[in-house]
């Protein structure tokens, strides 16, 4: 029996279940999704948790900016390295809040993709999923050494560096969970409407099983729903306030390199050398992370493809 393709996901939506949310019971065999009573404690407990460290961090860097700034920075660039580290902490916190909120609408999108997969038998784009969730985690190592690296030669204190690397580095690896979930959620929708899309047309040129083609019509237009407005309902906002910071994070790796390398302070070849590939990989994971999040609209193209013919 070929594998399905939903369960793939296995991997992305256990490490999202280890971050605190989306605790679900998946049955792959029996198409549910179930939330159980302990699943929901644990996830208030993790949201009270985030919601916790989060704010105290942002009253931390309020009452003590001092503790945040890079010696070898200017007042420019310390100034925005706050912003940027503030603006993380809120729209992380943001996130977690609204996934809670809305668990159980996707509870309903994750258990209507898994029928209609299961209807479509897709079992393409395994390899799509792989390079989405291994990538993402190599950019995180990527990046967690070269913050470590930046902010210790750019003289941040070394009780301060786990706090940038703690914040940064858990809304990068939760952020972009979230996204990678998203794209791959796209290539099962654009499978399933493959599916539909060669059913359709194979039920009209037949023209003898009109039920048989008014029901698979409808469940195309039910697959589109889920394509527009509930994947909009569901991801909308988040990959908005992703979107968002990552345009906001972007600029840190020029305003890096104008701070460091063009104030003056590291002369020597091999200094400007390495200060310079920091600054390029400064906002690489985040610019990747947004590529990601918008990607090619292969489900619009999909959608487009389909022609409304005139039932006789």
């Amino acid at each position: 029996m070929t594998r399905n393709v939903f369960e793939e996901l296995r991997v992305q939506l256990r490490t999202l279940r280890w971050l605190g949310v989306l605790r679900f019971t998946i049955d792959f065999n029996k198409c549910l999704v179930r939330e159980n009573a302990s699943e929901e404690r644990s996830a208030s407990l993790y949201l009270i948790g985030v919601v916790g460290i989060t704010c105290s961090l942002i009253i931390y860097s309020t009452y003590y900016p001092s503790h945040f700034i890079m010696g070898k920075h200017n007042s420019t660039g310390n100034c925005y390295a706050l912003i940027n580290i503030r603006s993380c902490s809120v729209v992380t916190m943001l996130i977690y809040i609204q996934l809670y909120i809305q668990r159980f609408r996707f509870v309903t999108l994750l258990q209507s993709i898994l029928r209609f997969n299961q209807i479509s038998g897709s079992h393409r784009k395994e390899e799509t999923f792989a390079i989405y969730y291994y990538t993402h985690l190599s950019l995180l190592i990527i990046c967690m050494v070269n913050y470590a690296y930046g902010y210790w030669t750019a003289g941040v204190r070394l009780t301060t560096i786990p706090i940038y690397l703690l914040q940064y580095g858990f809304s990068y690896l939760f952020l972009g969970q979230v996204v990678v979930l998203f794209a791959c959620i796209q290539q099962i929708l654009l499978s399933i409407l493959k599916y539909y899309n060669q059913v359709v047309l194979i039920n009209f040129k037949s023209c003898e099983e009109s039920r048989e083609l008014y029901y698979n019509f409808c469940k195309y237009n039910q697959v589109i729903w889920l394509s527009y407005i509930e994947i909009n309902h569901c991801f909308g906002l988040l990959l908005l306030l992703v979107t968002g910071l990552i345009l906001l994070i972007t600029p840190s790796g020029p305003f890096y390199l104008v701070s460091t390398i063009f104030e003056g302070r590291f002369r020597q070849n091999w200094q400007f050398t390495l200060m310079s590939l920091t600054a390029i990989l400064w906002s690489l994971p985040w610019i990747v992370l947004l590529v990601f999040s918008m990607g090619r609209n292969d489900v619009q193209k999909e959608v487009g493809k389909c022609v409304y013919y005139p039932l006789k």
